[in-house]
């Protein structure tokens, strides 16, 4: 279901059953099937040029900046999320207040299956996030994270890749 708000770059190739609004999709983006990407009128989500984002993910950028640079591979099943609310539960809400902050990810980035990435989050460029990891810190370009909670696992060198 598209919605409103978007700015669509040439040649994106979006699935019919994928949901999104308030996003900026650059040149040669991929968004697989019913993935949900959305930002608020005031957040504009951005996914750069050249970027794919497998099935079933949820890109959710409404409370909070969200931007995802170019030819970055998300993986099936990944959430990045800016927010960590609503709750129905008052008693817990004085305790655990709901924050809100953005997320940011580099270019030429991967970040394996079932990832998930939360508010206040930063992926430099050339990352790789190993699947199933908890990304909760800022991530140093030209590294590999994983884990839950995601953590160093090595330097990737940029003459190697370059």
């Amino acid at each position: 279901m598209i919605h409103s708000n978007l700015l669509l770059g040439k040649n994106v190739d979006i699935d019919t059953t994928a949901s999104f609004n308030n996003v900026n999709f650059g040149n040669n983006v991929k968004i697989g099937k019913k993935t949900t990407i959305f930002g608020s009128p005031k957040y504009i989500l951005e996914v750069g040029e050249g970027t794919e984002i497998g099935n079933f993910s949820i890109i959710n950028g409404y409370s909070a900046q969200l931007k995802i640079g170019k030819r970055c591979s998300i993986g099936s099943l990944c959430h990045f999320i800016v927010d960590t609310g609503p709750t129905a539960s008052p008693k817990l809400l004085k305790k655990y207040k709901i924050s809100e902050a953005p997320i940011t990810v580099g270019d030429d980035c991967i970040v394996g299956h079932g990832t998930m990435v939360i508010a206040g989050s930063v992926i430099g460029d050339c990352c790789y996030i190993m699947p199933n990891s908890f990304v909760n810190c800022e991530v140093p370009s030209y590294s590999v994270y994983g884990g839950s909670p995601a953590k160093f696992i090595k330097k990737i060198e940029p003459n190697e890749i370059e």
